[in-house]
């Protein structure tokens, strides 16, 4: 369904609501964005914070784990933090 028409189909519906409907849709529709948005920025942290340690562990910086050790982190949770 191409965008216009949800933006058209939508709008039949809109006149029938209730003031007291259309709030409460239209802090639906607020509170859904924002979480989207809240969603997007952490995701972009998260990303900046892998990109970091890439940079790092080319320069060689930083701890570096064997493979084994990586296992082992994986398995048992008290090691998890290093």
């Amino acid at each position: 369904m191409a965008t216009p028409a949800v933006d058209n189909e939508f709008m039949q519906y809109w006149p029938r609501l209730t003031m007291i409907e259309k709030e409460s849709l239209l802090n639906v529709a607020k509170q859904y964005v924002l979480l989207k948005k809240d969603n997007e920025d952490s995701e972009g942290l998260r990303k900046q914070l892998v990109m970091e340690e890439r940079a790092q562990y080319l320069k060689g910086e930083g701890k570096s784990f064997t493979w084994d050790e990586v296992k082992a982190l994986a398995i048992s949770k008290e090691r998890k933090n290093g």
